[in-house]
């Protein structure tokens, strides 16, 4: 396998690499996926052909590594190593994936690995305390693995000088429709998904989750109903919100998520999976938002959100000071 690159304007490159029946695009700016095409069918939202413009003003994230902490952190506060850390409040009073001076938001150096039955990626960039507010200056890797198997995989290592909270995530959105039509008839398959309830503010209102599994009485469960309702205990849920935006905790960190044509199966080692169902698109101005409610869905795999808030000292975002993290969450798109 091999990758090709193209040089698109400020900057920003593409790496595309082509594996016959599937098709996958990366760029250096927010380490970002851009496309993954299987035939001619785009099982991810994003835009090739202006990438350099339409990801620049994308409030949606599409495909981004986000961080140094990915979901709320509530009222942008949070006590570590005796010290109160007050970050920046971009969401409301709360402060959401990292901050305007995360992750997404800039270029990174690459390297890439061509191999016989993959190709990698390796993703590099620095962050310190002065940029975003937390704790420590990080080294971090962000590595895209795709294999003949139409697997895509992403790993993060990273290590801090101080200690730290580190919950990276990646945020692409999926469709796995032909026509791109909204995604209320795709199944979530799991033999368990515990859903976190939220709060109106979109914290996590309690650590006592609901199992749809049990709700629903299935373990393949259809968006549709999801969304009108078909389970009582998380009508007040779906209301709120127009649709999905909560953490699950699928058993095994494995899920898959299928319609008539695709099956995309995840794997991750991290202990929650964020589903957000593009509820509301209304708010980007632009000729580039061709989007309506529920046109894709995220799998951000990762830590609880607001986790430090809720946990404390037992929070699994914790990064102790020069202590290797890592994680590994991988994609498989199969047709049926």
């Amino acid at each position: 396998m091999f990758a090709e690159i193209e040089h698109q304007r400020d900057g920003l490159d593409l790496i595309k690499i082509n594996n016959e029946e599937t098709k996958i695009v990366f760029t250096n700016y927010g380490a970002r996926i851009v496309s993954w095409k299987y035939d001619d069918n785009n099982i991810v939202l994003g835009n090739v052909v202006e990438a350099d413009e339409f990801y620049r003003e994308n409030p949606f994230k599409f495909g981004a590594t986000v961080g140094r902490y990915g979901g709320r952190i509530e009222n942008g506060q949070f006590q570590l190593n005796d010290t109160t850390y007050q970050l920046e409040q971009n969401d409301g009073k709360h402060h959401l994936h990292g901050g305007t001076n995360g992750l997404d938001t800039r270029f990174f150096d690459y390297d890439i690995q061509e191999e016989a039955n993959r190709v990698k990626i390796i993703f590099t960039t620095q962050l310190r305390s002065e940029e975003d507010g937390y704790p420590g200056d990080m080294d971090i890797q962000v590595i895209h693995t795709y294999d003949m198997e139409h697997r895509w995989s992403v790993e993060y290592k990273a290590t801090s000088t101080e200690r730290t909270l580190f919950n990276p995530i990646n945020h692409v959105y999926f469709n796995l429709n032909r026509d791109n039509n909204v995604i209320d008839n795709h199944y979530l398959v799991s033999d368990k998904l515990n859903m976190y309830p939220l709060n109106k503010e979109r914290l996590v209102q309690s650590t006592q989750p609901i199992d749809l599994t049990k709700e629903f009485h299935t373990s393949r469960i259809q968006l549709d109903d999801i969304f009108n309702c078909g389970g009582a205990n998380i009508c007040d849920q779906i209301n709120q919100f127009g649709g999905l935006d909560h953490p699950f905790a699928p058993e095994e960190g494995r899920m898959t998520v299928e319609n008539n044509n695709f099956s995309l199966e995840v794997e991750t080692d991290m202990p929650n999976i964020v589903i957000y169902s593009l509820n509301d698109s209304k708010d980007w101005h632009s000729s580039f938002n061709i989007y309506k409610p529920h046109s894709g869905f995220t799998l951000e795999t990762q830590c609880l959100p607001n986790d430090i808030n809720i946990f404390g000292e037992e929070a699994k975002s914790i990064l102790e000071a020069e202590q290797p993290f890592y994680s590994k969450t991988s994609y498989r798109i199969t047709k049926k």
